[in-house]
């Protein structure tokens, strides 16, 4: 069968095409595909913020292979594809916008992904008003406040996102794949726009979409995620097959009447990219218009379905988006600015700040400590806080002393694990998670947050054991393989096979096996889940 293509799907006016308007997509590594290299209506434009002195570079398209660097591939061509290989059918978004391709490098580890998307980020900070660049979008899955259940602050990837909306900038970024977790790595943050997803229907018309089964959930500072929609099943996009027997394995390609050298694919990975492409399509229309306004736009003149009512959001329309008023913003602080402007006042100003009845101001104070020295005096204050009857100074107090290993009383800790507010109980794990020497004496107490009745907390512990290695876990990490797989929880079940693959050294192959397209949620993924977990507990019965 056949498919629409995005615009044609969103119904993207024809003569807003993104001409004249720069935009960034930031990913691992780019292809030179024609669909995503310079052409004679737009530019585009390498860096490689991996390198000592990166500049951009025209991005010129080559003969292939085209195969390696799929997901930069796919990101840039959801934002702006020319569809140069479907005879301009399949184009993203905005195929005429100037896209600079910010390449990361390959990740050997989490670490590596912090490091290089700071790189990234960092340039783009140093170069966006430059370049005149308007928007960039991320689609970074893993960052130490990867469920958003902990303030923004923490987390080095998010401070840099906030720090570039507050300067101006259209920061865009995907919430993640999985039903079950809030958000996915920065959507979190208070200013940038998180993108989730419906599922393109057979039928092509809006109104029959349904949900993606992407994140959904409220963030530690009440930031609802997804706040936009753009089209993030059946989605068709460039997929550079190498042979006959490539094609065959994907799970969609040899069903469908497409153009050779594409297939259908999924993932808000990609509807983050459209909605970026979008926000290009209306400063065609409005070059004027602020990041802000842009943002506003788009949110306020989304289309709502109660087909897709449980992501309480609406789904992108460029064309009502371009005839909105422009927002009048009046000048108020942001997330960022104010973080900062308390990060410069002495150490008696904030210590003060502790005591305030506006609990928010408060935690804005203690949370301004977050990575700096303490003297005795506002580890004391901080440490007393520990035990406020604010649930809000308690997650920041646990936070600011996470970075000073032993500050943290041993049963403050381990009671704080299983206290009933969610958000202490994550934020005692995330001290936990920074105190290596104090792992032994919480085994116990991290194997009951892996049947947490919070699978952000339940997901975070399960991570946690894959980083302490300790045989102890394996038993009740099984445990719960088998229900994981059955009930569909993605993300749990796959921390708990990386756990077990840490802690014992062994993996099991799907069957039946992946095929690229494949969607999470399908039949197929759920046999294939099913089938490890009952590998695992085949293994476990051995041991015993």
């Amino acid at each position: 069968m056949t498919w629409p293509s995005i615009r044609d799907f969103l119904h993207i006016p024809s003569e807003f095409t993104g001409k004249n308007i720069n935009i960034a997509v930031v990913d691992a590594g780019f292809p030179n595909h024609p669909d995503i290299t310079s052409n004679d209506r737009r530019h585009t434009y390498l860096i490689q913020t991996f390198e000592a002195h990166p500049e951009p570079v025209l991005f010129h398209s080559n003969s292939g292979p085209w195969n390696k660097r799929l997901h930069g591939l796919l990101t840039a061509s959801a934002a702006a594809g020319s569809g140069a290989l479907s005879s301009a059918k399949y184009t993203g978004a905005a195929p005429e916008a100037n896209l600079y391709l910010i390449e990361t490098g390959t990740f050997i580890s989490l670490e590596d992904i912090e490091t290089k998307f700071l790189a990234a980020l960092n340039w783009l900070f140093s170069n966006w008003r430059t370049y005149n660049i308007r928007g960039v979008v991320l689609t970074v899955g893993s960052t130490r406040n990867e469920t958003g259940q902990l303030p923004w602050q923490i987390d080095p990837i998010n401070v840099l996102c906030e720090k570039l909306a507050s300067e101006g900038l259209l920061v865009v970024v995907a919430s993640g794949n999985t039903v079950e977790l809030t958000c996915n790595g920065p959507a979190s943050s208070p200013s940038v726009l998180s993108v989730g997803g419906v599922i393109i229907p057979e039928e092509s018309k809006i109104q029959q979409a349904l949900p993606y089964h992407g994140c959904r959930g409220i963030t530690f500072e009440g930031k609802w995620i997804p706040e936009i929609l753009a089209p993030a099943e059946n989605l068709v996009l460039p997929m550079p097959f190498q042979s006959a027997e490539e094609f065959n394995k994907h799970d969609t390609a040899s069903m469908d009447n497409l153009p050779e050298g594409y297939a259908r694919t999924e993932g808000t990975s990609f509807s983050g990219p459209i909605i970026l492409g979008c926000a290009a399509c209306i400063w065609q229309a409005h070059p004027d218009w602020t990041a802000i306004q842009v943002k506003s736009a788009i949110v306020q003149s989304s289309v709502n379905c109660r087909s897709w009512e449980e992501l309480q959001a609406g789904l992108i329309d460029v064309a009502a988006a371009s005839q909105m008023s422009p927002l009048e913003v009046a000048p108020s602080p942001t997330p960022y600015f104010i973080h900062e402007s308390w990060g410069r006042k002495d150490e008696k100003a904030r210590i003060d700040a502790l005591n305030q009845h506006d609990r928010q101001t408060a935690v804005s104070a203690m949370l301004s400590f977050y990575g700096q020295p303490l003297s005795q005096i506002a580890e004391e204050r901080i440490q007393a806080c520990l035990k406020s009857d604010s649930a809000l100074l308690r997650i920041a107090a646990f936070i600011v002393l996470s970075k000073y290993p032993g500050k943290i009383n041993m049963r403050t800790l381990r009671q704080s694990l299983h206290d009933k507010n969610s958000h202490i109980r994550m934020a005692a794990l995330f001290a936990l998670q920074c105190s290596p020497d104090d792992w032994q004496g919480c085994r116990h107490d991290i194997i009951q947050l892996f049947s947490d009745s919070d699978l952000n907390i339940r997901y975070t512990a399960l991570k946690l054991a894959a980083t302490m290695k300790d045989s102890l876990f394996t038993d009740s990490i099984i445990s719960e393989l088998y229900e994981d797989a059955v009930q569909q929880r993605v993300s749990t079940f796959g921390a708990r096979c990386s756990s077990l693959h840490s802690i014992t050294g062994h993996s099991f192959e799907p069957v039946p096996e992946w095929r690229e397209g494949q969607c999470w949620y399908s039949e197929r993924s759920t046999a294939a889940r099913i089938y490890i977990a009952q590998q695992w507990l085949d293994w476990q019965d051995k041991q015993n």
